[in-house]
């Protein structure tokens, strides 16, 4: 008897943004990283959401951070996917300064030859930037990635 069966999709679909992901979108497309802020806990949020998740209220406060943070936690992709990027390539959650949400994103500009090493190069709390993408079309890989400060 079979238990498995291999599967193969092709999809390609538009995804509505919404106001508050297309405000973000649209600031990359200026190299402008904007977040909100919960009014009532003061939560800073990148990328931005419409309702702070712990008080349940609309988010409608908006800033630009600066596009450094600190790395706070990553991992490395060892084997890549279909339409994904070459691996091996760094993921990392990034503490915008300013920010009390992570922001995901590629780091660049590390040895991943070494797996043992890879920990070393980017310890918790290395201050990284972002390197944004010479042509911008309103997308989250405006920003190519990040590297270290």
């Amino acid at each position: 008897m079979t238990t498995t069966q291999r599967v193969h999709w092709d999809l390609v679909y538009d995804v509505h943004l919404g106001a508050t992901w297309g405000r973000f979108m649209a600031g990359l497309t200026e190299q402008k990283i904007l977040a909100n802020r919960c009014p009532d806990c003061s939560r800073v949020f990148v990328p931005p959401q419409a309702y702070c998740e712990a008080c349940f209220v609309r988010t409608d406060e908006w800033l630009e951070l600066p596009s450094e943070g600190v790395v706070e936690a990553f991992t490395v992709a060892w084997q890549g996917f279909r339409g994904g990027p070459t691996p091996p390539y760094a993921i990392a959650g990034i503490r915008l300064t300013g920010a009390s949400t992570l922001l995901m994103h590629y780091v660049r500009g590390l040895d991943l030859s070494d797996p043992a090493g890879v920990r070393e190069q980017l310890p918790t709390g290395t201050r990284v930037r972002a390197v944004w993408s010479e042509e911008r079309t309103g997308q989250i890989l405006d920003i190519a990635h990040f590297e270290r400060a």
